[in-house]
C-alpha cells in the first residue's frame, strides 16, 4: 500500500513538471512562430527593404531576393512596433512597392540606422510604404500584381 502511494506522489510530482516543461515549450513555440514575412505572388524577382523603429529612430535593411511564387521572413520573432515599412524594386531598379515615408538604402546588401541625410552618407533615399500590422505579433504582406 506504501508503495502506491509513493508511486502516486512519484507520478503527480512528474506530471506537474512535464506541465510545466510542456507548458514553457508552447510557449516558446509560438513566440519562435512569430514573424513578418513577405510572399511575391507576382511573376517577377522582387528584392525587398524593409524599415522598423529602433529606439528613437529608425533602421533599414536590405535586400531580400523574392522569387515568384516564394515567401521571406524579414523580421523572426514577434513584432515590437505596430508599424513596418516596406520597399521593394525589380531587377530594372523600379518600384514595386513604394510609399510616402523617406528612408534609407543602398545598393547592395545594408543595414542602416537613421533615415536622416541619406545622401551624405552615401546612400539612397526611397520611399517607403508603412505597413500597419494592426499590433499582431504575426503579419504576412503579399505582393501582387498592380490593379489586381
Amino acid at each position: 500500500m506504501r508503495a502506491d502511494r509513493r508511486f502516486a506522489r512519484w507520478l503527480t510530482e512528474r506530471s506537474a513538471a512535464f506541465g510545466l516543461v510542456l507548458a514553457a515549450l508552447m510557449a516558446n513555440a509560438a513566440s519562435a512562430d512569430a514573424e513578418f514575412s513577405v510572399c511575391n505572388r507576382t511573376r517577377i524577382l522582387v528584392n525587398v527593404a524593409m524599415g522598423v523603429e529602433a529606439g528613437d529612430d529608425f533602421e533599414t535593411e536590405g535586400w531580400w531576393a523574392v522569387t515568384p511564387g516564394a515567401c521571406a521572413t524579414l523580421i523572426r520573432g514577434a513584432l515590437k512596433s505596430r508599424y513596418v515599412y516596406l520597399y521593394a524594386i525589380n531587377i530594372q531598379a523600379e518600384d514595386v512597392v513604394s510609399g510616402a515615408v523617406t528612408m534609407c538604402v543602398d545598393r547592395l546588401k545594408f543595414k542602416v540606422r537613421g533615415i536622416a541625410d541619406c545622401w551624405r552618407r552615401g546612400l539612397q533615399p526611397a520611399a517607403f510604404a508603412e505597413i500597419d500590422t494592426e499590433d499582431a505579433a504575426d503579419w504576412t504582406t503579399f505582393l501582387t500584381e498592380s490593379g489586381k
